[in-house]
């Protein structure tokens, strides 16, 4: 029968790994198949090998870098003294451990082996953190500029709507005149009906007292009732502007008209009060 050879215990990284020469890669299957301590030792080793190849982006060695490994190896190596082999008549397979004779020592290697795929996922994890905070720099700095560029959308909106009201060949204008008075009040009105758009100027208005307020209408064509287009005050040199008011789209209108109401406005003009207004020119 075949005696059993005992194998140094830091040659099972080097068999995990394929690192070993023909003849000493036979030895260790050998003595793999009769000693239950000896596969369980290799299997802790290939499930750290097994992590760490999941954790770690795997490169072949270089030959270079291999041929030093393997020198190394050969200088840690030790003998097996010749009385470890007993010798037996008959060859009866037993359950053999690697530490039968002599207790295990680290390599080097076994030593830094189970530490190598902690210090990767711990630079994972820095790295991934650092990614983290850019994502989120980033994202800020995104809702920030979506924000500045949808207020310069929305002004050029407003902007391009007044140019609109003024300039458009189609918008119906008016001349407001003062009623039974020398009329130097005066007030003209851009109007887009199929927009609901509105540019109101007026000048020369009196002033008004403190609890008064003047009063923008849109008289439509179809004879309804006028629509409220917006109260103002004018400023000292008695100038006031309403700038796109909110009215409803498509109402043709026959004349604009001011009158001077309670502060804050109301729904219809009050019977007498009505100061400027004027039909389309």
């Amino acid at each position: 029968m075949i005696p059993v050879k005992h194998i140094d215990p830091e040659d099972l990284p080097l068999y995990a790994m394929q690192l070993l020469s023909p003849e000493e890669t036979a030895e260790i299957t050998l003595h793999l198949q009769h000693s239950a301590e000896a596969r369980r030792v290799l299997a802790e080793i290939q499930g750290d090998l097994a992590a760490l190849a999941h954790t770690a982006e795997m490169h072949s060695p270089p030959a270079l870098a291999r041929q030093r490994l393997m020198k190394h190896v050969a200088r840690e190596k030790k003998p097996v003294p010749i009385d470890r082999f007993a010798p037996v008549a008959t060859y009866a397979p037993r359950e053999s451990t690697l530490l039968d004779d002599e207790p295990v020592k680290k390599s080097a290697a076994a030593r830094v082996l189970p530490w190598v795929g902690w210090a990767v996922a711990a630079g994972l994890a820095v790295e991934a953190s650092s990614l983290y905070q850019q994502r989120q720099s980033l994202r800020t700095t995104v809702t920030s500029q979506s924000t500045q560029l949808a207020k310069l959308s929305t002004d050029a909106e407003l902007s391009k709507n007044v140019l609109e009201a003024i300039q458009d060949p189609s918008a119906v204008r008016f001349s407001l005149t003062a009623t039974g008075a020398k009329a130097p009040p005066e007030g003209r009105a851009a109007y887009l009906a199929d927009k609901g758009s509105l540019v109101f100027i007026a000048s020369n208005l009196e002033p008004l007292e403190p609890y008064k307020t003047y009063e923008l209408w849109l008289v439509p064509a179809d004879n309804h009732d006028p629509i409220p287009a917006g109260i103002f005050k004018p400023d000292i040199h008695g100038s006031a502007t309403v700038v796109l008011p909110t009215l409803p789209k498509g109402v043709q209108a026959k004349a604009f008209a001011v009158s001077i109401e309670q502060d804050g406005g109301t729904s219809a003009p009050t019977k007498g009060a009505v100061v400027l207004q004027g039909l389309a020119t």
